[in-house]
């Protein structure tokens, strides 16, 4: 199902106006815009002999035909995006702030990634597969306008693909504000609400003591991997003093930096270094094992707050170049008061059932990008 779809998308590119008319070969009309779906026709008809009267095919292992609805489709090499997908879905109170602002961003032809992405999050419990792949080409088209790296059917990194999709939606921020004032309401960016948090770095001159302070906005942080470390460890390291060749006034030449969290999020993003280049310049995976937190304590200038883990992506294999993204997920049924460790396993479209507790210890090797939700915010049950 992912083998590497070749199109003729290089040479007939379709132009992404809503004023152009569909054409029926190559097209899929869908209210306001035209959507490209020349590698989903082909791929539609090769997932058909996998499935099954109810929808999906034998490869689905779910102990529930609902669990299975979950899943989305890989659309060639598309495992990084499918995965990333998944864990902003798990993400309730991020998936309802969009909701509620539906009337802003529907305003604005300009928002088509939120609108798109909206339509995935809709369409996720579907038991139409072609429907999905259609949504899911569509909205990897949108992303690829900026960011054209995602464009081709090859194998990308999912922590570049997040952040892609977090930075385009909050570059939205001032458009739709702009629109909701002249609705006479208001618009604030689930990205920013959620998931933005801010880290100060001071440096500091070794000859004078004279102190500089940088403020960085950020929606994830990556941290180096401390081998048999927990996560607490590796933020730890993160907020170590380090030496820094800087020329100060005083003439000094050596400088010291410690960063600092200044406000945390409601939800935190760690991104795992797990790639490194080797001194002839190729990827290398990093295949330290480290001990994955289920729950997770972090402080601020401004406060603490203790974190509990809700996603995790992870990447399979063993090469830098090449391997296979997978998401694990608190399950959308579990309730944040009466919590049931019942967590799913996003395999494209392939779910299964599993728990916190087994996450975490399974996925110790190949943990890639851990989501840490601020204990305290009342979660919301997706409609």
């Amino acid at each position: 199902r992912r083998r590497q779809v070749a199109t003729s998308t290089e040479t007939s590119e379709v132009k992404r106006s809503s004023r152009d008319a569909p054409q029926e070969s190559s097209l899929f009309y869908h209210q306001d815009e035209v959507v490209p779906f020349v590698q989903v026709e082909e791929l539609y008809e090769e997932f058909k002999t996998l499935i099954t009267p109810d929808g999906f095919g034998d490869c689905v292992k779910a102990k529930t035909s609902t669990i299975s609805w979950f899943g989305f489709p890989n659309i060639g090499q598309t495992c990084y995006m499918n995965s990333s997908l998944q864990s902003l879905l798990t993400l309730e109170n991020f998936v309802k702030d969009f909701h509620c602002q539906k009337q802003v961003w529907c305003s604005a032809f300009d928002a088509q990634l939120i609108r798109k992405f909206m339509r995935i999050r809709d369409a996720r419990t579907s038991t139409d597969p072609y429907s999905k792949m259609c949504l899911l080409q569509s909205f990897k088209e949108e992303i690829s306008v900026k960011a054209p790296e995602f464009r081709r059917c090859e194998q990308n990194d999912a922590h570049e693909f997040l952040t892609s999709i977090l930075n385009q939606i909050w570059a939205l921020s001032p458009l739709l504000q702009d629109i909701a004032a002249y609705m006479g309401t208001g618009y604030t960016c689930p990205v920013e609400s959620n998931l933005v948090f801010r880290v100060e770095n001071i440096r500091t001159c070794k000859s004078c003591g004279t102190q500089s302070r940088r403020q960085e906005v950020l929606t994830n942080l990556s941290l180096d991997l401390v081998p048999g470390g927990c996560v607490e460890d590796m933020i730890q390291e993160y907020h170590k003093e380090t030496m820094l060749e800087y020329k100060c006034e005083c003439g000094g030449r050596t400088s010291c930096q410690k960063s600092y969290f200044k406000t945390l999020p409601k939800v935190l993003i760690l991104h795992m270094k797990r790639f490194c280049f080797t001194s002839s310049y190729k990827l290398r995976k990093v295949q330290d094992s480290i001990k994955l937190e289920r729950e997770l304590l972090v402080s601020s200038k401004e406060d603490d707050a203790c974190y509990s883990l809700v996603s995790v992506v992870s990447h399979l294999g063993n090469c830098g170049e090449a391997g296979h993204y997978i998401c694990d997920g608190v399950h959308p049924d579990d309730h944040p008061d009466e919590p049931s460790d019942h967590w799913l396993t996003f395999n494209d479209a392939e779910i299964s059932g599993t728990t916190g507790g087994s996450v975490c210890e399974q996925r110790k090797q190949t943990a890639y990008i851990l989501f840490y939700k601020r204990q305290g915010f009342r979660a919301y049950a997706l409609a």
